[in-house]
């Protein structure tokens, strides 16, 4: 093999192992889970959806999560005035200081229990930003309303 041919080998080799190791670093422990879908879907007649958010018989539906990092998504990009929105919130670990999620303009305050599921409807009724934050305001996030 030529010295050249081997080198481009070797570049490929170790690209692929920083990308599978990089994968690996990424992946949160099986304890943090949020509760099972199945479990939701019994309950309240739907299942928990993805962060980017879903329209379930006329109310979008958005999953967040409290983690180390904060809330997570920390901005959603657009939600509508006047449509109806339930956000679908799991705090996976105990440091952090959002045990609850409050939205003033929206008059919430909700205690967010460890691994456990809770649903926050509102309905924006203002557009522009709506902030939202835990209890210190140290951990925070928005939305914006069209």
């Amino acid at each position: 093999m030529r010295s050249s041919s081997r080198r481009i080998v070797v570049l490929t080799v170790a690209a692929v192992l920083v990308g599978v190791t990089q994968l690996a670093c990424s992946k949160e422990p099986a304890a943090a889970k949020a509760p099972a879908a199945d479990e939701h879907q019994e309950r309240h007649g739907y299942t928990a959806l993805a962060d980017d958010g879903h329209v379930v018989n006329g109310k979008l539906m958005l999953e967040m999560s409290v983690t180390e990092k904060g809330f997570e998504p920390s901005t959603v990009v657009l939600l509508q005035k006047n449509q109806p929105v339930t956000l679908l919130v799991t705090r996976r670990t105990e440091a952090t200081c959002a045990t609850s999620l409050l939205i003033a303009d929206q008059g919430i305050n909700e205690k967010l229990p460890l691994n456990t599921l809770v649903e926050i409807a509102f309905t924006p009724r203002q557009s522009g930003v709506l902030h939202y934050a835990c209890p210190t305001g140290e951990v925070a996030g928005r939305f914006f309303v069209q």
